[in-house]
C-alpha cells in the first residue's frame, strides 16, 4: 500500500513538473511549480541580503547609533532626542540583536519617524520591515508609507485634504484602522492618496465645495486583520504604477509571509460610495471590478519615497481607548520597535534560518505522504512561505517535494 501511494506522489510530481515547466509566468518561461519565495530565501538571517542586485536599500541598526542615524536617512524626526532610541531584544529574527524604538508621550510629542528619500525612483518596489508594538500600546494615527513626489524636497511635506494630480505626487501607507473595528493597535490597511481618489463628501465621491474635500481612502480585508502587540510581525507592502494612460498600478501586502490583500484591476469587487470602495453592507449596491489604480499620469512620477513612521495625533488628541475597558492599554505612553527594513525591486519575504525544514506540513507532528502533497499545493501557490523551499536552494520547485519523499522512504 505504501509502495502505491509512494510512486503515485511520484507521478503527480513528476507531471506537475511537466506542467511547471511549459507555463508562462508574465511572459517567461517558467521552471518552478510555481511561487516566488522571496529573495530572503537566499540569505538565511539577512545576512549579505544588502548586496543582492534587487535591494535598494536596508536597515537592520546594528551599525548606527541613533546620532548616526540621519548619514542613513534622509531626515529623522526626533523631538527632544525622546522619541528614538536603540534597544537590545534577544527576540529579534535578524543576526543581529538590536532595533529601534520609536515612543510617543502624550503632551510632549506625537511620535517620530525615519525618512528616506531615494537616489533614484522605481516603477515597483517592495518595502519589508519587523515591527513589535508594545503590550500596551495604543491604536495608531500614521504608520509607513510607501510613496513617490516629483523635485521632492529633502524632507515630508504634507498633502492632507487635498488629491494629487498625477503629474506630482502620490501616496499609500500601511495602516492601523482603529477601535471601531478592532482591538489595539489596530487592523492593517492601506491609506492612499492618488490621482483618481474619491472624496468623503459626496456619495458620489466627489466634492461639495466644502474645504479639505480628499482624505486617504482606505484598502483592507473584508475581515479586519488584527495587529499583534508584543510579538514580532514581518511586514511587506508593495507598489506597482500605472501605465500613465491606464488604471493598471497595484498595491498589495503581506504578512509574516502571507498575502493578505492584493488591490490591482478586476482583482476585488465592490462600490464606490464616498471616500470607501465598499464590498460588504448596503452601499455596496452594484458590485463591480476594481478598476484599478491611476497613481500617475506622467511616468516623471516614480516611487521614491520610503517613511518609517509612527504617528498618534488623533490617538492622543481624541483619548481613545478599546471597548473593552479590561484590554491593557496605556494612552500616554506608546511604544513601537522596528526591524530588518529591506526595500528591493523583488518579492523580499520572512527572514528565515539556514536549517532545513522538518517536513510536517499538514500540523500532524510528523512528515508522511500528506506533507509531500500538501508541499506540492504550497510549491503551486503564488506566494508560498519559506518553509516550502524544504532543501534550501533558493526556490520552491519540484525538487523539495522529491526530497522530503526521500527522506521519509529513507525513514
Amino acid at each position: 500500500m505504501k509502495a502505491t501511494v509512494v510512486i503515485s506522489c511520484l507521478l503527480a510530481i513528476l507531471l506537475l513538473a511537466g506542467i511547471a515547466a511549459t507555463q508562462g509566468n508574465g511572459g517567461e518561461e517558467r521552471t518552478t511549480l510555481a511561487g516566488t519565495l522571496g529573495l530572503a530565501v537566499r540569505y538565511p538571517g539577512d545576512v549579505g541580503i544588502e548586496n543582492d542586485s534587487s535591494v535598494v536599500f536596508t536597515e537592520n541598526f546594528e551599525s548606527v547609533s541613533v546620532a548616526d542615524l540621519d548619514q542613513r536617512w534622509t531626515q529623522i524626526s526626533n523631538k527632544n532626542n525622546a522619541v528614538l532610541s536603540m534597544v537590545k531584544d534577544n527576540t529579534t529574527l535578524g543576526e543581529g540583536r538590536t532595533c529601534l524604538e520609536m515612543k510617543g508621550v502624550k503632551g510632549q510629542n506625537t511620535g517620530g519617524h525615519l525618512w528616506k528619500l531615494l537616489d533614484k525612483g522605481y516603477d515597483q518596489l517592495y518595502a519589508r520591515f519587523y515591527c513589535k508594538f508594545a503590550p500596551d500600546a495604543p491604536y495608531v494615527h500614521h504608520f509607513v508609507h510607501l510613496s513617490g513626489k516629483v523635485n521632492s524636497p529633502p524632507y515630508p511635506e504634507g498633502g492632507a485634504g487635498t488629491r494629487p494630480t498625477g503629474a506630482d505626487r502620490f501616496s499609500t501607507s500601511i495602516d492601523l484602522v482603529g477601535r471601531k473595528v478592532a482591538d489595539p493597535p489596530g487592523a492593517w490597511s492601506f491609506y492612499s492618496y492618488w490621482s483618481e481618489m474619491h472624496s468623503w463628501q459626496t456619495r458620489e465621491g466627489i466634492p461639495d465645495g466644502r474645504p479639505n474635500p480628499y482624505y486617504g481612502n482606505l484598502f483592507g480585508p473584508i475581515e479586519p486583520l488584527q495587529a499583534k502587540r508584543g510579538e514580532w510581525q514581518c511586514v511587506e507592502i508593495m507598489v506597482r504604477l500605472n501605465d500613465p494612460e491606464k488604471r493598471n498600478g497595484e498595491q498589495a501586502f503581506w504578512i509574516d509571509g502571507k498575502l493578505i490583500e492584493r488591490y490591482g484591476p478586476g482583482t476585488i469587487e465592490g462600490t464606490w460610495a464616498n471616500d470607501s470602495f465598499r464590498r460588504t453592507g448596503v452601499l455596496n449596491t452594484n458590485p463591480q471590478p476594481f478598476e484599478g489604480f491611476r497613481w500617475r499620469t506622467t511616468d516623471k512620477l516614480k516611487i521614491n519615497i520610503f517613511w518609517l513612521e509612527y504617528y498618534l495625533a488623533h490617538v492622543f488628541e481624541n483619548d481613545y481607548n478599546p471597548h473593552d475597558p479590561d484590554i491593557p492599554y496605556n494612552d500616554n505612553v506608546a511604544r513601537v520597535y522596528f526591524d530588518n527594513v529591506v526595500l528591493a525591486t523583488e518579492y523580499i519575504g520572512p527572514i528565515v534560518t539556514g536549517q532545513k525544514p522538518g517536513g510536517d506540513y499538514d500540523g500532524d507532528g510528523q512528515a508522511g505522504i500528506p506533507d509531500v502533497l500538501r508541499l506540492i499545493r504550497m510549491c503551486m501557490e503564488e506566494y508560498p512561505p519559506a518553509s516550502a523551499d524544504y532543501n534550501r536552494d533558493g526556490v520552491c520547485n519540484v525538487a523539495d517535494a522529491l526530497a522530503l519523499l526521500l527522506d521519509i522512504m529513507k525513514g
